[in-house]
């Protein structure tokens, strides 16, 4: 029997949830019965989401915010490596991953517009207010002509029409099959990370409009109405567990930068629990969803109001969560794509790139 495959995760940043995707990777390769370490020179902790899992267990989270102290850790793994994979084409992954790695062969892993919003895709003006845009645009440029000059996976078909590549989309454990309330008064759940980009606030809104109840992973606000629950931050496996619960799953991502070629994980988390979806219509939210859920314009308050309202029949949402889940089992679960992972792998394995 050849020995495993041993792989070094170059991730961004271990503090924020970019580290989210690099879990996604971390499992495909786990799943192949690979050797896996995750390594970084930015962020001092662990994204707390992930702290305590099985996962933080291959991290080699750096002792400091000192950059320079965190690269020996990360030439040792990558000079163990049979493949380094760097996660976003961003300076403390791909910038470092194409610095060190000294021939070992590397794939780049393009999951969001990274490259785009810090440079084309922002608005002259205001390219030009930002401190330190300019080089910050010239080191993301370079890295964005980098990127495509590698082998590489992307998260959804708006991304490879940009890059090509393989789409290895965000994963999830099949988990536990799903069971459907029969009340008629859903619970609309909004579980992720609170930021002005998610649209949480346009939900807030929808759900009182709608007269439901809803449920949101963050510390209530100042403005926090009765119609409200606020659940604070939870653990990766916290929040699968409150999706699994909830009546309607919402995605109500807002027409930002990041929008038109975003997969959010989320959505993903929602189809495998086999909920009833009401997301923003994104071409990737669309392609993933296949019908399967409702989708309404970006931001548009009544569009989403109404959505949630036609969600009130039990039934419905039980013939929708059937319908995303059997979508998720075939398209999303850690054994459909691992496939499709160990060929861009093993592909990139046998590429040769110069160092």
């Amino acid at each position: 029997m050849s020995a495993p495959v041993r792989v070094a995760l170059v991730t961004p940043n271990f503090e924020n949830n970019s580290l989210g995707r690099t879990w996604c990777l971390w499992a495909l390769s786990r799943a192949l019965g690979w050797r896996t370490e995750v390594v970084g020179v930015k962020g001092s902790a662990l994204w707390a989401p992930l702290a305590g899992s099985p996962f933080a267990d291959d991290c080699v989270v750096p002792a400091s915010a000192d950059r320079a102290a965190a690269l020996p850790a990360v030439r040792a793994a990558i000079g163990r490596a049979d493949l380094v994979i760097a996660v976003k084409p961003l300076v403390p992954s791909l910038g470092v991953a194409l610095a060190e790695r000294d021939g070992t062969p590397l794939l780049a892993d393009v999951d969001d517009p990274d490259v785009e919003v810090r440079t084309t895709w922002r608005p002259p003006l205001e390219r030009l207010r930002r401190p330190g845009f300019l080089p910050s645009r010239r080191a993301v440029t370079a890295l964005g002509a980098a990127v495509r000059e590698v082998p590489r996976i992307v998260s959804n078909p708006v991304l490879q029409r940009m890059y090509g590549g393989e789409v290895i989309p965000h994963v999830r454990a099949a988990g536990p099959e799903p069971t459907w309330a029969e009340r008629d008064e859903p619970v609309v759940r909004f579980v992720g990370s609170v930021r002005g980009h998610k649209g949480v606030d346009v939900l807030r809104v929808a759900a009182a409009r709608a007269g439901v109840a809803l449920e949101v992973t963050a510390a209530p606000p100042s403005d926090a109405s009765a119609g409200e629950r606020w659940l604070g931050t939870t653990t990766l496996a916290e929040g699968e567990a409150l999706v699994r619960g909830a009546d309607v799953v919402a995605v109500p991502s807002l027409p930002t930068l990041w929008t038109p070629a975003q997969l959010p994980a989320k959505l993903v988390d929602a189809m495998i629990a086999g909920r009833a979806i009401v997301a923003s219509a994104a071409e990737p939210v669309v392609w993933a969803l296949g019908g399967t859920g409702m989708t309404v314009p970006p931001g548009e308050v009544e569009a989403l109001a109404e959505a949630i309202r036609g969600l009130r029949d039990p039934v419905r949402r039980r013939e929708l969560g059937a319908a995303a889940r059997e979508r998720a089992l075939e398209r999303f679960t850690i054994d459909a794509v691992a496939p499709a992972f160990e060929r861009a792998a093993h592909a990139a394995m046998t590429t040769a790139v110069p160092a």
